[in-house]
């Protein structure tokens, strides 16, 4: 996209910097990690730390641009092709203005997080029981193990 059709998106010239601590301001932690899901707002958050994974971790850092664009600005959500591209690639139509953020409860927060993708529950196929080698005959020595090792042993008396 170019510059001119970004311009209308809230993501434009935003560091995450000022993204983050915007959002901490206005709904804190808790109600960030109800929303959000993400361990960095739940263990000791700090903005250092979460700038840190956010940095390091695409994902994470379109979860919170999706957050800040949906939920604290209101923007329109646009169709399925529009979904498909990174919340900072995407661009409003002109005239669109950000809203007010709404407030949000840790409840209400929580039932907005993503939900990951519940795992098939039909039930696994037993393995088949592998056939049992018989055990080989163990042939007794005649003498003991440790006379024949170690019987002619120069260091013997």
């Amino acid at each position: 996209m170019s510059v001119n059709e970004l311009k209308n998106s809230p993501l434009h010239g935003l560091s995450a910097e000022a993204m983050l601590t915007e959002l901490v301001e206005f709904y804190g932690w808790a109600v960030l990690d109800a929303a959000i899901d993400l361990k960095c707002f739940r263990i000791q958050p700090t903005i250092p730390s979460a700038l840190t994974f956010l940095k390091k971790a695409e994902w994470a850092r379109n979860r919170v641009e999706e957050f800040y664009l949906y939920c604290f600005k209101g923007m329109p959500k646009g169709g399925a092709e529009e979904l498909e591209l990174k919340p900072r690639e995407r661009g409003f139509p002109d005239g669109v203005l950000p809203k007010k953020p709404k407030p949000l409860t840790i409840k209400q927060a929580q039932s907005m997080a993503p939900v990951a993708p519940e795992p098939d529950r039909a039930p696994k196929p037993k393995p088949k029981p592998r056939p049992v080698d018989p055990e080989p005959e163990i042939e007794e020595p005649s003498e003991s193990t440790f006379k024949s090792r170690f019987s002619n042993s120069r260091f013997r008396r």
